[in-house]
């Protein structure tokens, strides 16, 4: 299981609505995880814990690891989408893509065919050295003229 825990908090002097779509989860009150869905924040308000998360097979985490030794993409990756909104017509509308991927399994180099948690992933400091993720990912920002019209702000340079 690929999983990080997604901070949220509205750092504005509105009320905003948080949108996740993806693989991103929230622990109901018997500690399984579901759909992270629609979330208000009023200002100053963090949110519930967010985890990007999702299960992956030992053959799928061995996939990854056989592609970051080949210098290709990982293959098999969590991904979501957090949109935000305050509730005016004129307001902002700011998104941020999420991708969570990593090697937490590697081969045994005494035993063909056999797969291992990587050593460095439960033994060495914090263990995040096999997750790959932006700490902080690039954000898609959108200025309305008008909500309610579908009237975005003209990005510079195209006025």
């Amino acid at each position: 299981m690929f999983q990080q825990v997604l901070e949220l908090k509205d750092l504005s002097d509105q009320r905003v609505q948080v949108r996740c779509v993806g693989d991103l989860v929230v622990a109901d009150d018997d500690r399984r995880p579901r759909a992270a869905g629609v979330i208000v924040l009023e200002p100053g308000e963090n949110s519930e814990r967010v985890y990007p998360q999702r299960d992956f097979t030992i053959g799928e985490l061995a996939e990854n690891c056989t592609a970051e030794q080949a210098g290709h993409e990982l293959p098999h990756r969590v991904s979501g989408t957090v949109t935000v909104e305050d509730d005016r017509d004129n307001g902002n509308t700011d998104r941020w893509d999420l991708l969570l991927t990593g090697c937490p399994v590697h081969s045994d180099p005494e035993r063909d065919g056999v797969w291992r948690v990587a050593p460095h992933h439960l033994t060495e400091g914090s263990g995040l050295r096999t997750p790959q993720y932006e700490l902080v990912p690039a954000r898609q920002r959108t200025h309305w003229l008008s909500r309610a019209q579908n009237r975005k702000l003209p990005e510079p340079g195209q006025l």
